[in-house]
């Protein structure tokens, strides 16, 4: 293995140890370079003293400690064909620590590759080990037929003997090779492709999303009539709504659309009850409670006994549609569970539930915050909102009362205050598939 990187390595071996000589000349106690040829006794993981915590491999990005002898003889290293940095402050005679690099080897050998002041090499058996494929998102859950979707993760490898592959409710989805990266798959949606798991598989092994293709366990509407497990999903029930009802353009039947495109919203988020869409539960004659079904049904009276039981492990997710001649620019959207705080009989039967002052806990969503003006230039994406984030109050600080398996009775979803400031818009807002759904 002595020549395998000579002709790569000369010129960088040189321009090293002549800076390092240099700068030695000029401060005594700089680091040296010393001649001979390198001893590997062993490699542990870094901040184990002990020799007993022996390691043979490492991921790539992890800090490893190398002992054995004359390391100051080394000037170039790599992890089969993949450069390390060296540092001078962290090299001794005895000991050498350095960060697995975090680029997937070109070409696996299990060594490492020590090249010193006279580009001799020296190896050691050592595996660099690559993590199976995550997977972070998709752009919307519930594309359609014919739509060009990207699911995005890391450690998306596709190796000659071992092709990447990406699988849909058990179906092997096709894609462009040449259009993939580490860090993200663009494909096409088929036809017929039902409802199920996204599973990306490696080389280096296989990883089932943190969500499912076209999910519908926690379906609260769709705004086709139709909830979880064939009942009947509730509709938009409150005070003040504005909404309207569309299937064109849409994913998935029909979806609700608030702003008409001249309805503004102020620049500081003001309260405007034109972009509400609220789902509260009773029909103001009677226990609330005692709703089965149709408008007034309680969001958790949809679900299987104990659904809420860990609202950490749940997501409030759905699809979102802002056209770019009408973007948002202002209003956080502000997605508040409450316990038949606005139903029949009780004094919270108006818009003080909301308020600052009651301390609801609720979630927070202003795309728009960081560029100042948020558009999906028409297109659907999928909106995710851990439960375990639903922490805020009106205004954006912290809430005082928490969301618990109770509270999923009665929600609202609307653009109002967030304590941001914006500009002012008049944004179209365009809703579907509207759910909660375990994040695996």
């Amino acid at each position: 293995m002595k020549t395998i990187f000579n002709s790569l390595l000369v010129l960088a071996a040189i321009a090293f140890s002549a800076f390092a000589f240099t700068a030695c000349e000029d401060e005594p106690d700089k680091y040296e370079i010393s001649g001979g040829n390198p001893v590997i006794r062993y490699i542990r993981p870094l901040g184990l003293e002990s020799g007993d915590s022996i390691i043979t491999g490492a991921y790539m990005d992890n800090r490893i400690c190398i002992v054995g002898e004359n390391l100051r003889s080394i000037t170039k290293m790599l992890f089969n064909d993949q450069e390390a940095q060296l540092i001078p402050s962290l090299i001794t005679d005895h000991t050498l620590i350095v960060t697995v690099p975090g680029t997937v080897p070109g070409e696996v050998f299990n060594k490492i590759f020590m090249i010193n002041n006279s580009n001799d090499t020296t190896t050691y058996d050592f595996k660099v080990l690559v993590p199976g494929p995550t997977i972070i998102s998709m752009g919307n859950e519930w594309a359609p037929a014919g739509d060009v979707q990207t699911i995005y993760g890391s450690y998306f490898i596709d190796d000659p003997n071992v092709p990447i592959t990406l699988t849909i409710a058990g179906q092997e989805i096709p894609f462009d090779k040449e259009q993939f990266d580490g860090n993200h798959i663009t494909f096409t949606v088929p036809e017929g492709l039902p409802e199920g798991d996204i599973e990306v598989t490696t080389v280096y092994g296989t990883q089932k999303a943190p969500f499912r293709y076209k999910d519908s366990r926690g379906m609260i509407t769709n705004f086709d009539g139709e909830g979880n497990s064939g009942t009947k999903g509730i509709v938009p029930q409150g005070w003040n709504l504005a909404m309207t009802y569309s299937n064109e353009g849409g994913i998935d039947g029909y979806y609700v659309q608030v702003g008409d495109g001249t309805l503004k919203m102020p620049a500081d988020g003001g309260w405007t009850e034109g972009f509400k869409i609220s789902w509260w539960c009773g029909n103001w004659n009677g226990d609330p409670m005692s709703i089965t079904e149709g408008a007034g049904v309680p969001v958790r009276n949809l679900f299987p006994a104990g659904y809420f039981g860990e609202p950490e492990k749940l997501a409030f997710k759905f699809e979102l549609c802002i056209p770019a001649s009408n973007p948002w620019m202002a209003g956080v959207l502000q997605v508040l569970f409450l316990n038949n705080k606005v139903a029949a009989n009780d004094t919270w039967q108006n818009n003080t539930y909301i308020q600052p002052e009651t301390g609801m806990c609720r979630g927070l969503y202003a795309p728009w915050s960081g560029s100042g003006s948020f558009d999906t230039g028409g297109k659907w994406i999928t909106v995710t909102m851990p439960i375990s984030n639903f922490t805020y109050n009106m205004d954006g600080t912290a809430g005082m009362v928490p969301i618990t398996p109770e509270s999923f009775d009665t929600f609202t979803m609307w653009p109002v205050s967030g304590g941001l400031q914006g500009t002012e818009c008049a944004p179209i807002l365009r809703y579907d598939n509207i759910r909660i759904v375990p994040i695996n």
